[in-house]
């Protein structure tokens, strides 16, 4: 197998890559095949060979919403670098590849002096991952200011699709299941370059005042319809709540801090003692941000 792949130009091959290097919460077991592409043509081929052996894919932006199960990926992980970390400006819409940094195309717009994405300050990871996931804060998620998404389909296929057909909901959107985002088409607005630094000096200072330090894959559930699930998970007496080396913040409930030595194990343990409290105490269900790959 690894020399199908090897005789692809633009890529770069490890065999059994250790995903815990590859995601905020430095916990998870190995891959498979860690391929870096640079060139959509890389990608096709890579895909290609992926559909013709019938394996498992997985397409890795920061690692900033992802838990790895303790045995790892048995297929291949794919990372977008190259012409997927472009960015281009066209008026006042950004051509933006999937693999670019939030924090990267932030920080280029403001400095061009466009303004729209302040909200984006402080969020991990990248404009794919974003996308698909529909981040936001401060009220705004990506669903705002989204034109136009180019994806792979299941189909393996490149397609365009307007931000009315991406099925944009609270955290989530339906580019899911293999769907690859290569690029995104963002529409910012002129503004003053002091009047967006100072926003997003402003939204930087409260995560930093809010959010705890430590491995973590940020938020770890979704809030539900009424009251913020830190909030509820705090209002169990579940704050600290420790099993191995994973733990509850002690500052803020919907992170889940690895200590240093967590594995998946202790993190899903634990997710299954919160969702039970917070189900038997509140009635609520909580529903996980956090991607889960095994």
């Amino acid at each position: 197998m690894i020399r199908s792949f090897s005789q692809i130009k633009g890529i770069q091959i490890a065999q059994h890559e250790p995903l815990s290097k590859h995601t905020s919460f430095r916990i998870g077991g190995n891959a498979r095949y860690f391929i870096r592409v640079y060139s959509f043509r890389a990608l096709a081929q890579v895909l290609d060979i992926i559909k013709k052996k019938q394996m498992k894919y997985f397409v890795i932006g920061a690692g900033t919403n992802l838990l790895v199960h303790d045995h790892g990926f048995g297929g291949v992980v794919i990372k977008l670098n190259g012409i997927f970390k472009k960015i281009e400006k066209h008026r006042d819409i950004f051509l933006c590849g999937g693999g670019v940094l939030i924090e990267t195309f932030l920080i280029k717009t403001s400095a061009l002096g466009y303004g729209g994405a302040e909200f984006l300050a402080g969020i991990p990871g990248t404009i794919g991952g974003g996308i698909k996931g529909n981040a936001g804060a401060f009220g705004k998620s990506f669903s705002d200011i989204i034109e136009k998404v180019t994806i792979v389909n299941k189909n393996m296929r490149k397609e365009d699709l307007n931000t009315s057909e991406i099925g944009f909901g609270y955290r989530s959107s339906t580019l899911q299941n293999g769907i690859i985002i290569i690029s995104a088409m963002i529409r910012l607005h002129k503004r003053r370059r002091k009047d967006i630094a100072d926003v997003i000096k402003r939204n930087l200072k409260y995560r930093r005042e809010r959010q705890p330090s430590g491995y973590s894959a940020g938020s770890f559930f979704k809030n539900p319809p009424h009251c913020p699930a830190g909030k509820l998970i705090e209002e169990c007496g579940l704050k600290s709540l420790r099993i191995g080396d994973a733990e509850v913040s002690s500052r803020h409930g919907n992170y889940i801090i690895n200590r240093g030595k967590a594995r998946a194990s202790d993190v899903l343990r634990l997710v299954s003692v919160i969702k039970k409290t917070v189900k038997s105490k509140t009635g609520v269900l909580l529903e996980t941000e956090v991607k889960i790959l095994k």
